[in-house]
């Protein structure tokens, strides 16, 4: 596979597709990750919802954008809003029901795959909106059966796109396998910290994910951001709201709410945030960056900026091994983002 690029893509200018009652739009896939990740940004109408208990080789993550969802993975059941969080480790028992009309969350999977599933037996979008009732027929069981063979999903309690979601058939039970724990946060629990002028939210940690990524909300003031680097995990820029400018090593690109910016691990990048305020989904792949926070950073006292007089006093010598260690480097030369904004 050719290796992955820095690239953007938009909930305006992404395929789109039709399936079931839903709007899904691939922001990531196996072809532009070179097959680490894959996100889908997703509209849910009423009526069918979500899926039947199944299990997925990957691991999967929810983050609600709008509406309300309720999540049922490893025998728990939660009810999910606007800034939660769902955790859904490799090969845990989940369903999911959407008990808000036009519910708007992203889906995520590492590794990817699951993509190609939907890919394979959705139908083109006509407007980027959930579809009309029955607009694309339901796809025959054994393409599903095939499909989710050759792309890690496995039915339980019925096959997901198949099989109509009902109370008994969406039941789940804690995984015999996986020893990583489903689990709820959001943006109002989830622990809070103040860097850089920035307020940073962890929502995944790599503990929690068995090392398989991080997750971060950021709240970013105008004109933050960090100066050119490299990491050692690939990273991913979801914009919720507000506009920040990226540059990496090939291009300048202004993005708007409802971009993803997707940056290959060893690429140089940097970003500047252009709106008064702007609100970011930060993913790494694997995990471990947020350390640089939970580490040096001073735990929020509310969940807003910081206050502008905040001195947090730092270990340059720790913070350079820790930043060794998590594989985040550096870049020599001027930042020209701000340089070319003054």
């Amino acid at each position: 596979m050719e290796k992955a690029k820095a690239y953007i893509l938009t909930n305006g200018n992404s395929p789109a597709f039709w399936l079931i009652d839903n709007l899904w739009m691939p922001l990531a896939t196996s072809h532009l990750t070179g097959n680490r990740f894959c996100l889908l940004e997703q509209v849910c109408a009423t009526g069918i919802g979500g899926p039947p208990t199944h299990t997925h080789s990957s691991d999967e993550g929810f983050y609600v954008l709008e509406g309300k969802c309720t999540f049922r993975a490893g025998g728990v059941t939660v009810e999910a809003e606007a800034g939660s969080f769902i955790l859904i480790p490799r090969e845990t028992e989940h369903s999911f029901s959407v008990d808000q009309p036009q519910t708007h969350v992203l889906n995520f999977y590492t590794p990817a795959g699951f993509e190609m599933i939907l890919m394979s037996i959705a139908g083109p979008a006509l407007e980027r909106k959930p579809p009309p009732p029955n607009a694309v027929p339901i796809p025959p069981r054994w393409i599903l059966e095939e499909l989710s063979r050759e792309y890690g999903q496995k039915a339980v309690l019925g096959m997901p796109f198949v099989d109509m979601p009902t109370e008994q058939n969406s039941v789940t039970t804690a995984s015999k396998i996986n020893p990583i724990q489903p689990y709820m946060t959001s943006r109002d629990t989830a622990p809070a910290y103040w860097q850089e002028s920035i307020l940073w939210s962890v929502l995944a940690s790599s503990e929690q994910t068995g090392g398989a990524f991080s997750l971060l909300e950021e709240l970013c003031p105008m004109q933050s951001g960090p100066p050119p680097h490299t990491h050692e995990q690939d990273e991913a820029l979801y914009i919720m709201d507000g506009e920040i400018t990226v540059q990496t090593e090939d291009w300048v690109s202004a993005v708007g709410a409802g971009s993803l910016v997707y940056i290959p691990r060893g690429t140089v990048h940097s970003f500047r945030v252009d709106s008064q305020t702007a609100r970011l989904l930060n993913f790494y792949l694997p995990g471990g960056f947020e350390q640089t926070i939970t580490t040096f950073a001073q735990p929020a006292n509310a969940l807003t900026l910081p206050p502008p007089n905040l001195t947090i006093k730092s270990d340059g010598d720790r913070m350079k091994l820790l930043f060794e260690r998590v594989g985040m480097r550096p870049v020599a030369g001027p930042d020209t983002l701000r340089e070319n904004k003054r």
